[in-house]
């Protein structure tokens, strides 16, 4: 099963990039078509266990996952588009929009599952639906009222007027303005909303033109123009992170039996958002668009690191659920989880074994029932 799905993965990331050599596109960074690749695996490793899991309300934790890995496939598709609003288009509502949705959404089920494990998978996803759709509808309505949304907001507005007012200093003048020039000749108003409610004050339009000037030269205003989106990321990411918290809060005080590798995955997703988070911030405080270019891509390989370490974990799952003491003891979990230990696994013993007193230790967290 095994060398199928490794076969079957690398027939479709030859395909790919076969096309991406044939045919025309844009340049493409290579960690992240690397990272688009494990995702692409990840996807298949998550669609195996969903075929495989014994137990039918696991299967739909999985189903999420592989939903969400599955928008790597439209990730390989980005690398073909050459207009520049239809790749804006793609940032904002595919890399921005369903894929954070969809990290949030299967976080927060798996942790809805936990917490109400007796209800029904359809009130379950109700109430996912409702808390990731709610949180998502508040931060990115903007862009379904406006596809152009990012050159409404306050900073394009702001940056708009500067800019216009500093080409026509060089039309007029042939070098380049001061700060002190922007300040008395662009037209700066107070923004609310993309609505001017007012003019500055001296001072304050020294100030502003002051932050944004830097992002007048090059490509640095890409920087400004995307700063909503990854601002939106930080809030999707914090939503998951709550989530993934109050998994583990519960795990810690009601100390549940889980399926095999679930808290290790759970772990792993929390390290991701917390990077997730760090990332976006350090794209936010950028300035020069290098920078910020160089930013993503150290972003893509940490990501990568962390994928990898995911796909380890989905990977034993498979195993441990296709193995008859696997499949035995989720079906145990699922029928009396009160009488049930949980399981420790090889990574456990590790750490029973290197820090921690192996006769000292007592409950259901580390030890494993004699039979």
């Amino acid at each position: 099963m095994g060398k199928r799905l490794l076969l079957l993965w690398l027939v479709s990331e030859i395909i790919f990039l076969a096309s991406l050599f044939a045919f025309g596109h844009e340049e493409v960074s290579t960690i992240a078509v690397i990272s688009y690749s494990i995702q692409w695996l990840l996807f298949l490793l998550c669609a195996m266990i969903f075929r495989h899991e014994p137990i039918r309300k696991n299967k739909f934790i999985f189903l999420n996952f592989s939903v969400f890995f599955s928008v790597s496939i439209l990730f390989h598709i980005y690398n073909f588009l050459g207009d520049r609003f239809a790749r804006m288009y793609f940032n904002q509502y595919v890399s921005f929009g369903v894929y954070f949705f969809l990290l949030a959404f299967a976080l927060v089920y798996l942790s809805i599952d936990a917490l109400f494990r007796d209800f029904k998978v359809l009130y379950k996803y109700v109430l996912a639906v409702t808390i990731v759709g709610g949180c998502f509808l508040y931060y990115y309505h903007g862009y379904f009222e406006n596809p152009k949304y990012l050159y409404s907001t306050n900073d394009a507005k702001t940056f708009k007027a500067i800019d216009e007012a500093r080409n026509a200093y060089l039309k007029q003048n042939g070098t380049e303005p001061t700060v002190d020039v922007l300040a008395q000749t662009a037209d700066l108003k107070l923004w609310k909303d993309g609505i001017p409610i007012g003019t500055l004050y001296p001072h304050e339009r020294v100030r502003v033109v002051t932050e944004f000037y830097p992002y007048l030269f090059g490509s640095n205003y890409i920087v400004l123009l995307w700063r909503p989106l990854y601002l939106n990321t930080i809030y999707m990411c914090v939503l998951s992170i709550g989530f993934i918290l109050l998994f583990f809060g519960y795990q810690y005080m009601k100390d549940p039996p889980q399926g095999a590798y679930i808290d290790k995955i759970m772990f792993l997703f929390l390290v991701f958002c917390t990077m997730e988070i760090m990332h976006a911030w350090s794209f936010i405080k950028s300035v020069e668009w290098q920078t910020f270019y160089e930013l993503v891509n150290i972003g893509y390989a940490v990501s990568l690191f962390l994928l990898l370490l995911i796909g380890v974990f989905f990977a034993l799952r498979l195993r441990f659920i296709r193995s008859v003491r696997g499949e035995f003891y989720e079906q145990e979990i699922s029928v009396s989880p009160a009488n049930v230990t949980r399981w420790r696994d090889a990574l456990d013993d590790l750490l029973v074994a290197h820090f921690f007193n192996r006769k000292a230790i007592v409950g259901r967290l580390f030890v494993r029932q004699k039979t």
